[in-house]
């Protein structure tokens, strides 16, 4: 138990020193759009969430790296390391998410023709503000967890298949996805449709023209403990050669 309070300790105090050096990073970058729109005469619009996306999704692939072997070497268990690092990315995400949403608010009264939150743009301004947070921590801890989870595998994985695995994800993508929503034929018809259809439900959105943000918030909360589930079984076996 103390060696879990100790790594979250780390963890926590970490956390903080990325938090304060992300947000310095953004505030010189709005510093700098504010004034080139005020000289320039013109307006852009900004989302502070998608710059959060990032930082969460690049802290969970590089957090194996940084911290395992140092942790590993002085005596803390895999299982401990693992417990660290959820609650590592679920402090950056409750930090970042919290953040953002104050940021949200007054920025929407004070620019209301140039900011908008993703959460607003998806399901309107009328939601309750902790509807609002929730759904915006799940989805930095998502991304983070995603991250995570692809850096163990691929960590696991000899390197000419990762890049092989890597390859096909991204063919995915790019080729097969976009093929199947352009496809004419009935039968692509029919599965595009219930693909769609599957993926509004997903997102909250009913027959009924209501949104039930259960929906999206139970979706992530289970994608959440796959993948967790999924990387503990992964750092158990992940060696330590292959994080230095």
């Amino acid at each position: 138990m103390k060696k879990l309070k100790a790594a979250i300790q780390y963890e926590c105090i970490t956390s903080l020193k990325y938090i304060c050096v992300y947000y310095l990073a953004l505030s010189a970058v709005l510093a700098c759009y504010f004034t080139i729109s005020h000289l320039l005469k013109f307006k852009w619009n900004i989302c502070l969430e998608m710059n959060a996306m990032i930082f969460v999704g690049i802290i969970g692939i590089l957090h194996l790296q940084e911290d395992f072997r140092m942790l590993l070497q002085n005596g803390f268990t895999r299982t401990c390391i693992f417990l660290a690092a959820i609650v590592h990315f679920t402090f950056i995400a409750g930090m970042l998410s919290m953040v953002d949403t104050a940021a949200g608010i007054v920025l929407r009264r004070l620019l209301p023709d140039s900011y908008d939150t993703i959460f607003g743009s998806l399901y309107g301004y009328h939601h309750q503000i902790v509807s609002g947070w929730l759904w915006l921590f799940l989805v930095y801890l998502l991304i983070s967890s995603l991250g995570f989870f692809f850096a163990l595998a691929f960590g696991r994985m000899q390197k000419k298949f990762s890049v092989f695995a890597g390859t096909i994800l991204v063919a995915l993508f790019v080729v097969c996805i976009p093929s199947l929503f352009t496809a004419a034929s009935a039968p692509w018809e029919d599965l595009r449709h219930s693909i769609l259809i599957f993926a509004v439900r997903c997102f909250g959105f009913m027959a009924d023209d209501t949104v039930r943000l259960a929906n999206p918030i139970f979706i992530m909360f289970l994608c959440i403990g796959i993948l967790s589930a999924g990387s503990y079984l992964f750092i158990r076996r992940v060696e330590l050669n292959r994080t230095a």
